[in-house]
């Protein structure tokens, strides 16, 4: 008797005058085939659970290429390839591309329940091919029933969302950059590793089945990772693909490197274990000095001089230095000190005269130091602002260009900038001479580079460049990187770098990646911190202007419930929005860091297991499980619903002792039997639970 899913399927596919016939692939977990005629996978089984994940015929090719004509991106489709294959091992061998003498070999390998998908491309044309899609899998939906779907989506520190059918389409994630748009007619979201997107994977599943795709390039190109939907609930379907950027001149080869497709009965923790195995040996997870082991929060100092006003001098940075260590905490983050202050004429970053001269700045950090603390200065690492003087000289010779020869223009604000090519020594050099000056000369401890791993990444076309290819920005802020923090270490040891945001080939030069808090949605940072637990969270935990009056308080909760839950470090605005007068804001601001420092030293050598010991978690609250490095078990709950919520623990070692924490609030009760423990937790209670395992 045939799966459900399956019996609708086939329904669908018999009503079609299509032949779906074709070369299959198979091992003891799936079953793959390939039509000819669709030119795609037309069925994915999982010989487990019986479904096939692919449910409609797929709307576009399994591979395509983007040329460049006269200074225009032309789609070019491939012919009907020529298939040949053993079981486990299938080619694809196309000779032309929209008619072009462009040959492409595809080879499509199972093993267990991966699918490798990896091709060679020889252009024999008269065009440079400048991009190229890769797998293009569609049709797919899981199971039953679409609306249980989630869906795994690497923008920014990661996002999980439910019945991404409808979310996408309908609903539509609405998030600047990496919105999901309408794209002919389906909905697209489509953004570039390493900036917008972490890492270079997606996880499709349900209760039943899973579907693993990822690009496995350590090159790392700039990669578009794209999700679609139809959008359609009566109709739906999910699609997945990666776009590289590469320029493949005429008589040049190129090889795409690996894709890999997992067909699986487990979550979205098994992909993040399959990148990780992949990307794992290019980094460095111990590069950090040790003193930041034992930091947890930071006392963040925007209010120099934003939009023209001057808020503080520098001869306020002791007193400001002061209230944060009224809290023990004594990081001090530094912006809006350059010249017109923040997001203001860069790169031209040396102090604002209005603020204080050079000397008084550097007198304000020194202090800083003498009485315990450190402090890292903000400067951004991307963009250059149209109006300071030297962008005609300077700037439009930095910019990164499109295939048209335009600059790429950004608007933060009321100012506009273009954005700088990291790939090419002009701006890359700058830069680094940059950040190197400002910490040998004012004498800060660290380096923040705004946006470098938050915003998007480009493909670059300017001739006069020095990179040698199209799409090396990762690579150039790579070089960056690890650049600085040889020279900052070779100045000052327990130098470091902060980012924003998070990408997982930035994180071997980095401390401290700033995921912030969406405005129309939030972000789901347990899959980067599952994935790479290693590389230290920063968190906005500040309350959010942009949100209803009514709604900031419940905000400022989740928020702070949030990161202390991940074990992130807390980005706190102690002389902005946490000060006495800030009411609640201030009383729960510094009752949360007082219960975040008490946990650091468990934390700071423990193993992060997201929800591996819980049975659930309940909407609207946090929980995450921990084993220590003495081998006991720590779970950190938090219940920001409007009634009481009841956890179960289901640890994996007999339980001998139980021992509570709170935030704020009755020390909940706990029962213990039969190798687990449940405890309720009111509305807005935080909690640690900390367990003698056998």
């Amino acid at each position: 008797m045939l799966h459900a899913s399956m019996e609708k399927h086939w329904r669908i596919m018999r009503n079609l005058d299509i032949d779906f016939s074709g070369k299959e692939v198979q091992t003891e977990v799936f079953r793959a085939r390939f039509s000819p005629e669709v030119n795609n996978f037309t069925s994915i089984v999982n010989l487990v659970t019986g479904d096939d994940y692919i449910k409609a015929v797929p709307r576009d090719t399994l591979v395509e290429l983007y040329g460049l004509y006269n200074g225009e991106k032309q789609r070019l489709l491939p012919d009907v390839p020529r298939m040949n294959g053993t079981e486990t091992e299938m080619t694809l061998t196309y000779e032309t591309f929209g008619g072009l003498p462009i040959k492409m070999a595809v080879c499509c390998s199972a093993n267990g329940d991966l699918l490798t998908i990896q091709a060679s491309i020889e252009n024999h044309s008269d065009i440079d091919v400048v991009e190229v899609l890769m797998p293009h899998i569609g049709g797919v939906f899981l199971g039953d029933d679409d609306k249980d779907d989630v869906l795994i989506y690497p923008h920014h520190a990661g996002e999980r969302t439910v019945n991404p059918v409808l979310e996408y389409g309908q609903n539509k994630k609405d998030f600047w950059r990496a919105s999901s748009v309408a794209f002919e007619d389906i909905f697209r979201r489509e953004i570039n590793y390493c900036g917008l997107a972490s890492m270079s994977w997606m996880y499709y599943y349900d209760k039943a089945n899973g579907l693993y795709i990822g690009s496995h390039d350590q090159r790392v190109p700039v990669t578009g990772v794209i999700a679609e939907t139809s959008g359609d609930m009566q109709s739906p379907w999910m699609a997945f693909g990666f776009r590289k950027h590469y320029r493949i001149r005429p008589g040049e080869s190129y090889d795409t490197g690996a894709y890999v497709l997992a067909i699986t009965t487990k979550d979205w923790h098994y992909g993040a274990q399959i990148y990780r195995s992949y990307i794992a040996p290019y980094l460095d997870f111990d590069h950090n000095p040790d003193f930041l082991s034992d930091e947890y929060a930071l006392n963040q100092c925007y209010n120099f001089k934003r939009t023209g006003k001057i808020e503080h001098t520098f001869r306020d940075i002791p007193a400001m230095y002061a209230c944060g260590m009224e809290w023990d905490v004594r990081h001090m983050f530094i912006a809006s000190w350059n010249r017109t202050g923040f997001d203001s004429f860069y790169p031209e970053y040396y102090p604002d005269m209005e603020l204080g001269s050079a000397m008084e700045f550097r007198r304000g950090l020194e202090y800083i130091r003498t009485h315990g603390g450190f402090s890292t200065l903000y400067i951004n690492a991307r963009i250059f602002d149209k109006k300071s003087d030297f962008h005609k000289l300077v700037g439009e010779k930095m910019a990164i260009r499109n295939e048209h020869g335009d600059a790429y223009s950004e608007t933060y604000g009321p100012e506009h900038f273009t954005v700088n090519c990291p790939s090419d020594h002009l701006w890359r050099e700058y830069l680094l001479d940059t950040a190197e000056f400002c910490v040998k000369a004012y004498g800060c401890d660290g380096i923040y580079l705004d946006q470098l791993a938050s915003a998007e990444p480009f493909a670059c076309y300017c001739k006069e460049h020095s990179h040698e290819n199209i799409g090396e920005f990762n690579n150039g802020y790579v070089y960056v990187l690890r650049e600085l923090l040889n020279r900052l270490r070779a100045y000052n040891p327990n130098a470091y770098i902060m980012t924003e945001n998070c990408g997982d080939i930035y994180g071997s030069y980095t401390w401290g990646n700033l995921t912030w808090n969406g405005a129309e949605y939030d972000e789901y940072y347990n899959v980067f911190k599952y994935t790479f637990p290693e590389f230290t969270q920063v968190n906005m935990v500040n309350p959010r202007s942009w949100s209803p009056d009514e709604m900031q308080v419940a905000w400022f909760y989740r928020d702070l419930h949030r990161a202390i839950s991940l074990g992130s470090v807390l980005w706190m605005g102690i002389t902005t929005r946490l000060r006495p007068e800030d009411g609640i804001y201030h009383t729960y601001g510094k009752k949360a860091l007082d219960f975040r420092r008490a946990l650091q030293p468990l934390l700071k050598r423990a193993e992060f297991l997201d929800d591996a010991w819980l049975e659930s978690i309940p909407e609207q609250c946090f929980a995450t499980c921990w084993r220590l490095a003495d081998g006991r078990g720590l779970v950190l709950a938090a219940n920001d619903t409007d009634a009481p919520v009841t956890f179960w623990v289901r640890p994996d070692g007999n339980i001998n002792a139980t021992d509570f924490s709170v935030l704020e609030g009755e020390v909940p009760s706990a029962e213990v039997g039969g190798g687990e423990v449940s405890f309720a937790l009111k509305p807005g209670q935080m909690c640690s639970l900390l367990m003698d395992l056998e």
